[in-house]
């Protein structure tokens, strides 16, 4: 094995960047319905507020309040494959349980639009609750990290 040392120097770089809004408004409106937590799976009610090029890769995802990236989201569902008409306007999307975090939090849904290559509706903060069975059952994250404290311990 071998190595050598490159002439090269380090390179560094100032960068200005100017952004904008590929959307102006949003398109579609969300609203996440009921209470949400990994016990149960949840809805998510939906209504296109223009017209737009819709996709069967659209998706709704789920994120922490304060994401800085679409690929940031804790979660996701098709729009379409998971798709109920609710009522004439309003759609409805449910997300498994499976994906929901069990430690809760502050969250939003995001609509993602795959022919427009952007969110184009974003949901008000809402509260998904802490899981009551994972914290009946002891699976918290730190709570798991306790038992293999207790497990590896002579008292056990």
């Amino acid at each position: 094995m071998e190595y050598s040392i490159s002439d090269h120097k380090p390179v560094i770089g100032i960068f200005t960047l100017e952004l904008t809004k590929m959307q102006q408004t949003a398109l579609v409106s969300l609203r996440a319905e009921g209470d949400w937590s990994a016990d149960i799976d949840s809805m998510v009610l939906y209504q296109p507020l223009e017209l737009f090029p819709s996709s069967t890769w659209d998706w709704i995802g789920l994120y922490k309040v304060g994401f800085s990236s679409v690929s940031d989201y804790i979660t996701y569902t098709w729009v379409k494959d998971d798709e109920v008409a609710f009522n004439d306007e309003v759609m409805q999307v449910f997300m498994s349980k499976e994906g929901i975090p069990v430690r809760g939090g502050e969250c939003v849904l995001c609509y993602y639009s795959s022919n427009l290559r952007c969110i184009i509706g974003l949901s008000e903060p809402f509260k998904v609750q802490e899981s009551k069975v994972a914290v009946a059952e002891g699976l918290l994250p730190e709570r798991i990290n306790g038992l293999d404290k207790i497990a590896g311990s002579e008292e056990f």
